[in-house]
């Protein structure tokens, strides 16, 4: 499991517990014992107020404690890995004392590259995000099975976007060394060929994620089999081009999140906002107009704020913005500056 992001303040928690036994629920009725549970990195979402915190407590407990033993044994082993330092923080001092505490359980966390193996002598290399800097050195060994967070990219496929201080891994060289590598950080499931996948999250918070949330197994062979996540709220994205098409769709009974595109020349701005505020009272309805000469983003609560092209352009990468502007009026590049402040501001 990868990227769960307790604590999105957009999801349901009751949607992570449900989610969470169903995940357990195939486990215990698979043909073929598991060996681990691996948690690749983003378990949390930002640092967790006190009731986020109660419900990741309730989370942790049912996934340490899940019962899904065999042979003689009443858990599953868990097996956490770091991901970004500004979803994880250092939160898993905070958890890992409490779980390590509790009778016939197993976990095991680290923040830093490392081998390990399992009871039945299957070989790990544990990629946490920010480890050890010499990576290679881990790289010319080979390797059962490979779990990690962070960019991967392959000569077809390079799915996310990396800082220059991150370190991007090659899913060619990773598929190499490993029977099957199993990453997080990439928020869709991706399969870069070899054996080597993103898992992708259990579930949406965003629109546009209409691909099916998938729970991740790796049988004895080392063969990747999945499951869809009924559970996964869709967030859906329609592009609009019309009045009446607008007022078709709203006319339903929707009851997942919708964000309409509307492209709008200007003298049917004013037709289109009245057909939205007549279903402000519908809190899944939000919309985006394109229109001639602004874009403007609203929800059924919010004032209309119109914000042109241009300006929203600039504030999509703040810290860029920063050292172009520097660049361009004083003829000085701070970006190594400004980076490593930046940094320094997201681990403290």
């Amino acid at each position: 499991m990868a990227d769960t992001h307790l604590g999105a303040a957009k999801l349901n928690p009751n949607d992570y517990l449900k989610s969470l036994d169903m995940f357990l629920s195939i486990i215990k009725n698979h043909k073929e014992e598991c060996h681990c549970i691996f948690v690749c990195g983003d378990l949390f979402d930002y640092k967790l107020s006190i009731e986020d915190a109660r419900h990741a407590s309730i989370f942790l407990l049912n996934l340490v404690c899940n019962n899904c033993g065999r042979n003689g044994r009443t858990h599953v082993p868990v097996h956490f890995i770091h991901g970004t330092y500004t979803h994880d923080y250092e939160q898993y001092k905070v958890f890992m004392p409490i779980l390590e505490r509790i009778d016939n359980t197993e976990i095991f966390y680290t923040k830093e590259v490392c081998i390990g193996k399992l009871r039945n002598d299957v070989k790990i290399l544990y990629l946490p995000q920010y480890g050890d800097d010499d990576y290679a050195k881990y790289f010319d060994k080979k390797y059962d099975i490979i779990v990690g967070h962070g960019p991967m990219s392959s000569d077809s496929k390079s799915p996310c976007k990396s800082s220059p201080r991150e370190i991007t891994h090659s899913a060619t060289l990773l598929g190499d060394i490993s029977k099957i590598c199993v990453f997080g950080h990439y928020h869709g499931y991706t399969d870069f060929g070899k054996n080597v996948f993103y898992a992708g999250p259990w579930l949406r918070w965003q629109y546009g994620e209409d691909e099916p949330r998938r729970f991740f197994f790796c049988n004895d062979n080392f063969e990747v089999e999945t499951f869809p996540n009924p559970i996964a709220l869709e967030y859906k994205t329609i592009d609009i081009k019309n009045p009446e098409e607008l007022r078709d769709i709203i006319s339903t009974n929707i009851t997942t999140p919708h964000r309409f595109i509307i492209h709008a020349p200007n003298e049917d701005l004013e037709t289109y906002h009245a057909i939205m505020n007549t279903n402000k009272k519908n809190q899944n309805l939000k919309y985006q107009i394109l229109s001639d000469t602004v874009n403007t983003n609203c929800d059924n609560e919010a004032d209309v704020e119109s914000i042109s092209s241009s300006v929203a352009n600039q504030i999509e990468e703040p810290i860029q913005s920063l050292i172009s502007y520097i660049s361009d009026k004083y003829d000085i590049d701070t970006s190594k500056e400004i980076h490593e402040y930046d940094d320094k501001i997201n681990k403290e």
